[in-house]
């Protein structure tokens, strides 16, 4: 008879790595990989024998996640039926390191099932008889780096002799140290940490937003490597203050985020190993805890003296380190999100050697086999060890805030710096130079050609990707005059100033023509406020409406604290707001007259809107909306839009368009349009603003945006927002169900291009297209001016052209691979979609959310795979012709190496005058912040200039 398993609440350590492996369970960001190299020649049978002694040994390598009654429960199996921990064993005869290290990687990757377990794999890639590649992967909520250590030792002797150790395991198990954890943490542990972090503001790091291809966790990481030099003076530093190596480089981190980020305020999180019991000391599981180490920065102070600070802080932390760090963050209760940590942004750890450095087995050569592990658990993490006897390190880095460009940056700056601080430890750290005499002359030399320089607040410059207060005058002569705004140069030379995400993201509201946000002087301290100038030809939004849209779109610590409407934004001579006369607006007139009064009557008023909002909270999963709740507040996204409209067509008999309902997103604007008969129109035409030349009369120039393959508009709606209020915008969408079945490209070019040209008679048309739609929006071109159409501009986002017959072949192929997945959601529902990493990339750049999509009920995403299919199908009969109008072409700055020139070879011939522009960010990221303004700004400037 087989014994229970033994059923034990999550330990607050693990209940932190749950949550966050809930939110991502794809991600690879809490697998623990042990990546080593293998000479001499591995034995199969003894391997897999020592890894069976291993799981028997430890309850923890038994231990699977089980959510029963509302509670998370850990469950440790016994060893006769825990599941068994498989040796996977592939050959890959002649392959070199580096391909090992890539098949290594993307095993480890492999998500695991934590309900069903196990959660450790080994895995093991072949090269010749003698050579291997060895990986042994853990889910975090089993291990950590003491567990990992002692797992070493143990597997060399049991590898060596599978009898060495007891199969019983040691006498003080895992299920003994949770029980332990049970009680309520030390009242006076958590009154410490509640008084040191109250109040703590978050770190400001300038993050560049990049939006959703990186998925949650991604990351990357720069390496380095401490100079001898640098490494000398550390050693002197340390004996001199009687500090250790982690202290100095603490400090020096603090350094650094107060240099780059302005703020004095700072936490920087560490891991601490939670094993306090000495009788657990080598027990396998995860029993690591983290501190947050707060501590202020005054720039005027010396590197010794916060050094002092630094010692002082890192051991009063350590002797309070058994206070769970989940308990601190429920007593603090912060601001939760879910793409960041609650408590700290950064991170600092420091081990004595390499982990993998501890894996031996008798008679074999073993080493570390180096590898890039694309996760990152905090926005930044610096890590630090000692290795061959070098000082070496790296940053890691959330590859949704930060490009690599940028990061690569930092990391010669903090070197830099390191070395300043530790060669005069008694002058103030605002005065430590950032860079070499070679960086700052280049610096100065951009800052002459723009005519702004980049200061910190001591009017230093600062150096490439740093953000700090523009300049005019000569920085060398002490003679500057400050703009009030605040912007960098970037990494590869290019000015760009600072917007507030915020702001931006009011901005783009469909109800707001204008925004800005201020801070302004109160008797208590300083109230953010966010001033919006609503658009007349829109209902007036609620405050609650426009702060739930910045809240599903920034940080937490960004979003204002209230909301004012005001008739326009006063502008200084230079036409930029006036800021000041903006803080005295909003401080005297919060409600401007003139202005209807903001809708406070929210429950749906008649039976339509009733329904309405029936099938918003049905597909939101959200109760109790009202009518100025909007859809893509509430987690709404481009799918769940295409949902939605086919939903309402079956309820009302109304086919609308997703084009229309992107432009009345909320139940009372769309109960407007069922009231007032509008319909999608014929064609795919979507009209997204109404344009007209400022004084009334009708612009000449009108947008034309073509869809990309998901066929709707949602990912141009920033674009939209940021076009001039006067210019008419108009889209081709392709939503499946909706529209004619079009027998050949050049039928959909040709009915296409119709569309526009009855829509817009005697308008000259920009058209812009982003990936596949650019491929469209060029060939549409063509036929327009084969119409006698004036056509201004074709905009190409990051498209590549289709011309050769391995382009058709490609293009069939994938056409081909939709169909056949189609089939397979019909058959096995919508759960096989993203089955592999393939499809997962084919997906991301075709800029559709696969959960969303896997949500979507199986008939629905089987018809739009085959629609997608059938679309690349025509597409792969695509001959370009050469459009008359200029062409203008964005390539993506952080794509793969080699891509943006592929892109840009692939339109060689197909155009008659040809301007390239290069952008930030990645393929799926060109819509989005910082890139998105770059490619309007250099659109609207080439449409002027044609």
């Amino acid at each position: 008879m087989t014994s229970a398993p033994i059923a034990l609440p999550l330990t607050p350590q693990q209940r932190g790595v749950y949550f966050l492996h809930c939110l991502a369970p794809d991600s690879a960001v809490y697998n623990v990989p042990i990546v080593l190299r293998v000479r001499g020649g591995l034995d199969r049978e003894r391997l897999c024998a020592a890894v069976d002694v291993l799981r028997s040994r430890h309850q923890a390598l038994r231990l699977t996640v089980e959510e029963r009654d509302g509670q998370v429960l850990q469950l440790i199996h016994s060893a006769e039926t825990a599941a068994p921990v498989e040796v996977s064993w592939t050959r890959l005869p002649g392959a070199d390191a580096e391909t090992a290290a890539e098949e290594a990687v993307r095993r480890a990757a492999q998500p695991f099932d934590v309900v069903r377990g196990p959660l450790m794999r080994v895995d093991v890639v072949e090269l010749s008889s003698d050579d291997h590649a060895l990986v042994l992967c853990f889910h975090h909520l089993i291990i950590d780096e003491v567990a990992a250590t002692a797992l070493a030792g143990e597997l060399d002797r049991l590898y060596g002799d599978p009898a060495a150790l007891p199969a019983a395991g040691p006498e003080h198990q895992y299920a003994d140290f949770c029980a332990g954890l049970l009680a309520e943490p030390d009242p006076a542990g958590l009154a410490f940490w509640r008084d040191r972090l109250a109040g703590m503001p978050v770190l400001p790091l300038p993050e560049e937003h990049i939006p959703e291809e990186h998925g949650l966790f991604t990351g990357d990481r720069v390496g380095f490597t401490v100079p001898e030099k640098t490494a000398a003076r550390l050693a002197e530093v340390c004996r001199g203050h009687r500090v250790s190596e982690f202290m100095v480089f603490h400090a020096a981190l603090l350094v650094l985020l107060h240099r780059w980020t302005g703020a004095a305020d700072i936490a920087v999180g560490t891991p601490m190993s939670g094993r306090i019991d000495l009788r657990f000391a080598e027990t396998v599981g995860f029993f690591q805890n983290t501190v947050v180490l707060r501590s202020a920065v005054v720039p005027e102070q010396g590197f010794a003296a916060l050094l002092k600070t630094a010692r002082r802080t890192v051991l009063e932390s350590l002797q309070r380190q058994d206070t769970p760090f989940e308990a601190v963050v429920d007593a603090l209760r912060p601001a939760r999100e879910s793409t960041r940590n609650p408590l700290f942004q950064a991170a600092l750890v420091f081990n004595r050697r390499k982990v993998e450095q501890d894996w031996t087995l008798p008679g074999l050569q073993v080493q570390p086999l180096p590898f890039v592990w694309p996760a990152s658990h905090f926005d930044l993490t610096v890590t630090l060890l000692h290795e061959s006897g070098v000082l070496k390190g790296d940053f890691a880095y959330s590859a949704q805030r930060f490009t690599k460009s940028t990061l690569e940056r930092v990391v010669a700056v903090f070197l830099h710096l390191l070395d300043g601080l530790l060669a005069a430890p008694d002058a103030p750290v605002g005065d430590v130079e950032l860079m070499g005499a070679d960086d700052l002359e280049h610096v100065l030399a951009l800052g002459a050609g723009a005519g702004r320089y980049v200061l910190d607040e001591r009017l230093r410059p600062l150096p490439l990707g740093f953000y700090g207060a523009v300049h005019t005058g000569d920085p060398a002569a002490g003679a500057t005059t400050a703009t009030g705004e605040r912007g960098r140069f970037a990494p590869d030379g290019r000015f760009e100033l600072w917007r507030d995400p915020a702001e931006a993201a009011l901005a783009a509201h469909p109800a707001v023509r204008a925004a800005v946000i201020v801070q302004y002087a109160q008797d208590d301290g300083h109230e953010t406020v966010g001033c919006v100038v609503p658009r007349l030809d829109a209902e007036l939004p609620s405050t609650r409406e426009l702060l739930t849209h910045l809240q599903a779109r920034v940080p937490a610590h960004l979003v204002p604290q209230r909301i004012v409407f005001c008739a326009a934004i006063p502008t200084g001579a230079d036409g930029r707001p006036d800021l000041d006369a903006v803080a005295e607006l909003v401080a005297g007139c919060p409600e401007p007259d003139g202005l209807p009064d903001e809708p406070v009557d929210e429950e749906p008023r008649d039976d339509t809107e009733r329904r309405l909002a029936g099938l918003f909270e049905e597909l939101l999963g959200v109760p109790g909306l009202g009518r100025y709740d909007n859809f893509f507040d509430f987690g709404g996204h481009s799918l769940l839009a295409v949902r939605l409209v086919a939903r309402v067509d079956e309820e009302f008999g109304r086919p609308l368009g997703v084009g229309v309902f992107m432009n009345n997103p909320t139940v009372a604007a769309l109960a407007r349009v069922l009231a007032d008969g509008t319909t999608a129109e014929t064609g795919g035409l979507v009209r997204l603003r109404e344009g007209d030349g400022g004084s009334g009369g009708q612009h000449p120039l009108a947008v034309a945006l073509i869809h990309p393959v998901g066929g709707t508009l949602m990912c141009y709606g920033d674009l939209v927002s940021l076009l001039p209020a006067g210019i008419e915008v108009v889209g081709l969408e392709r939503v499946a169900g909706t529209h004619p079945e079009d027998t050949s490209y050049q039928d959909l070019v040709s009915r296409y291009a119709a569309t526009l040209a009855g829509a817009l008679p005697g308008r000259r048309i920009a058209l812009l297209g982003w990936s596949l739609g650019g491929v469209l929006a060029h060939s549409v071109a063509a036929e327009l001016g084969a119409l006698g159409h004036d056509v201004a501009l074709v905009a190409l986002l990051d498209s590549l052209a289709q011309r050769t017959g391995e382009d058709a072949e490609r293009m069939s192929g994938t056409g081909a691979e939709l169909f056949a997945l189609a089939a397979a959601v019909r058959q096995d529902g919508t759960g096989v979609l993203g089955a592999t990493a393939e499809q997962q990339l084919l997906m991301r750049r075709f800029g559709v959310d696969l959960a969303a999509l896997r949500e979507t009920p199986a008939e629905q995403a089987a018809r739009m795979l085959e629609d997608w299919g059938r679309l690349l199908g025509l597409v792969a009969e695509c001959a370009p012709a050469l459009p008359a109008a200029p062409v203008q072409l964005f390539l993506c700055a952080d794509n793969p190496p080699g891509y943006p020139e592929a892109l840009a070879a692939s339109w060689e011939g197909l155009h008659g005058e040809l301007e390239v522009r290069s952008v930030p960010g990645t393929h799926t990221e060109v819509l989005g912040s910082p890139a998105v303004e770059q490619v309007v700004a250099a659109f609207l400037e080439r449409i002027e200039r044609s």
